[in-house]
């Protein structure tokens, strides 16, 4: 890999609040005595002044920084400021000028004023979260009165298009269970009325589909989440409608003459189905796509926002597609969602590197399937090295402030991708692996509901089962380990927001992720060999201090010696 030292003020800066704004920089692994150099550039005197640059992970020869300025006026405004450290026994500075011998302040990097909607929308409810993430047709059918015609017996073979009549009465009804898991977040794919069994081909954005029950029985399961502590979060799909809704259905029967021809992308007339005649999603011709540049499209979708806030007092939304929507449209989406519900929380569905999205200030998080991607490439594929690993880790990392990486929608299986489990090749240690990594890497876990029992299914049908709710017992033991990760993430001040530090030695296929929260620190040590290894070995090379004390261990003298292969230990600083 090519080196990439410097500091990019688009991507490496993030206001994190009006007074707050952290900075990120990239140097040679050498550099010391790193120093952000800073001044308001019309208050020359109060001076210059330096603050201590933390270094948080090295990779390829390059050392990366952190550091937040905390501004001690009522918002942060006309920031002037470089950095200076130590190389070979020189002083030099790094400006926009690139690097020099000399304090050139003429070169600095600017940062002018700290707008009310730049900062990171960050609810302050969110940081504590675990979600858990419902198919509503598959997960439980509590009222079998509305099954859909030809409904299936519960646990049969799911396809594309049968139905087994999950419904809101069954979420309601098992909402015990997801308490007594710990799950204090809950996502719902599309509940609005619709002809499949994946509700994401809408045919009425004001209506809970029939199958699933009443806006009655919608509110009632976000009532009893709230008691609980639950927040719940709806699907939005917007990006495109079902091909029979009826303002694509108008202009399917009237032309050009359809007073909604405008509030979609038609390319030829008569529409019919078809790939090419309109764009739809995916050229999926049931999924004809909506035209948000239309003034009037931008406030159908108000309405239907402003509906359900008002009918229900949600908590947010996920906006399918998200990357195929205009950023402009998704700006003044999240401002008019924030003017309802300040405290309200939008995540983008996106697959690839999220930073444009999040930086455009159209949404809070994003469904983190980089991370994901990362995670498989080496931990289940091995298609790269352990030193890859880590620099990939690094960066994605890297491009995000610490206040973004705490609220990313962190997730290893889907609606949209074989379950985990299968992923795994139903290797269970190696799905134990990767939830420890989940969890105590910064950002919101996700599990997908049933992979806490070890479901399995390829893609799309086969990630899409009924939960198999008679084989529910507590003395499973992916069950239990997923409730103690649960548990640790709900309750740990530190795993919620603390610092990130990643730690790679190279000639050990050991891995170490730390949270650091002032003088407390939580270690993730992670085996990836198939040997177990010795702890005196180990645990210098890492980092982790004699006084540190391993998960379920009530004392230092009764750890285990050693590290078993594909073994996680857990380790916290008990000053």
């Amino acid at each position: 890999m090519t080196n990439y030292y410097g500091h990019d003020p688009i991507i490496e800066t993030t206001l994190v609040s009006l007074q707050q704004l952290e900075i990120r920089l990239r140097l040679p692994v050498n550099a010391q005595a790193v120093q952000l150099v800073y001044w308001n550039k019309y208050k020359l005197e109060q001076g210059v002044r330096q603050q201590k640059m933390d270094k948080w992970a090295e990779s390829d020869e390059t050392a990366f920084y952190r550091t937040i300025l905390n501004s001690e006026e009522a918002r942060l405004r006309y920031l002037q400021y470089t950095f200076q450290y130590q190389a070979e026994g020189e002083t030099v500075w790094l400006s926009a000028d690139g690097v020099q011998a000399v304090d050139a302040k003429g070169g600095s990097y600017s940062f002018s004023y700290a707008g009310d909607r730049d900062i990171v929308s960050s609810p302050d409810w969110i940081n504590s979260r675990v979600w858990y993430q419902i198919f509503p047709e598959r997960f439980s059918n509590g009222d079998a009165a509305i099954n859909p015609e030809g409904t299936e017996p519960w646990g049969s073979e799911p396809t594309r298009d049968n139905f087994m009549g999950g419904d809101l009465r069954g979420i309601i009804d098992k909402l015990d269970y997801m308490s007594s898991l710990g799950i204090n977040a809950l996502y719902l794919n599309p509940i609005f009325k619709s002809l499949s069994n994946h509700k994401y081909d809408t045919i009425d954005y004001f209506e809970i589909d029939p199958q699933f029950g009443t806006i009655e029985e919608l509110r009632k399961l976000i009532d009893e989440c709230h008691e609980r502590d639950i927040k719940v979060v709806l699907d939005l799909v917007f990006n495109h409608c079902g091909y029979y809704h009826p303002y694509f259905q108008d202009v399917v029967q009237n032309g050009e003459g359809s007073i909604y021809k405008d509030w979609f992308y038609v390319n030829e007339y008569p529409v019919m189905r078809s790939e090419d005649r309109y764009d739809s999603v995916g050229y999926y011709q049931w999924m004809p796509k909506l035209r948000t540049s239309n003034p009037e499209v931008k406030q159908f979708v108000f309405d239907i926002v402003s509906f359900w806030q008002k009918e229900t007092g949600i908590d947010g939304w996920r906006i399918d597609v998200a990357d195929e929507v205009e950023i402009s449209f998704l700006r003044e989406l999240k401002s008019f969602v924030k003017t309802l519900n300040p405290n309200a929380f939008i995540i983008a569905e996106i697959w690839y590197d999220a930073k444009g999205l999040m930086m455009s200030g159209g949404v809070d998080s994003v469904m983190n399937y980089e991370l994901r991607t990362i995670l498989f490439q080496y931990v289940l594929d091995r298609s790269i090295t352990l030193g890859q690993f880590h620099g990939r880790l690094v960066r994605l990392a890297h491009r995000y402030s610490l206040a973004e990486l705490h609220q990313m929608f962190n997730l290893l299986g889907s609606h949209d991708t074989e379950r985990i489990l299968t992923r795994c090749g139903g290797r269970e240690e190696d799905l134990l692996l990767l939830l420890a990594i989940q969890f105590v890497f910064p950002g919101n876990p996700v599990v997908y509901y049933g992979d806490e029992l070890g479901m399995t299914g390829e893609n799309d049908p086969g990630c899409r089962g009924s939960m198999p709710w008679e084989s529910v017992s507590p003395d499973m033991s992916l069950l239990r380990q997923m409730g103690q990760w649960i548990d640790r993430k709900t309750s740990s001040s530190i795993l919620q927001q603390g610092t990130l530090e990643l730690v790679y030695a190279e000639g050990y296929e050991l891995y170490a992720i730390k949270r650091r929260e002032g003088a407390r620190v939580v270690t993730l040590l992670l085996n990836f060999s198939v040997e177990r290894v010795a702890l005196d070995t180990v645990l210098p090379v890492f980092g982790i201090g004699r006084d540190e004390l391993a998960d379920g261990y009530a004392d230092i003298a009764d750890m285990p010696a050693h590290i078993g292969p594909r073994q996680v230990m857990l380790f916290q600083n008990i000053r």
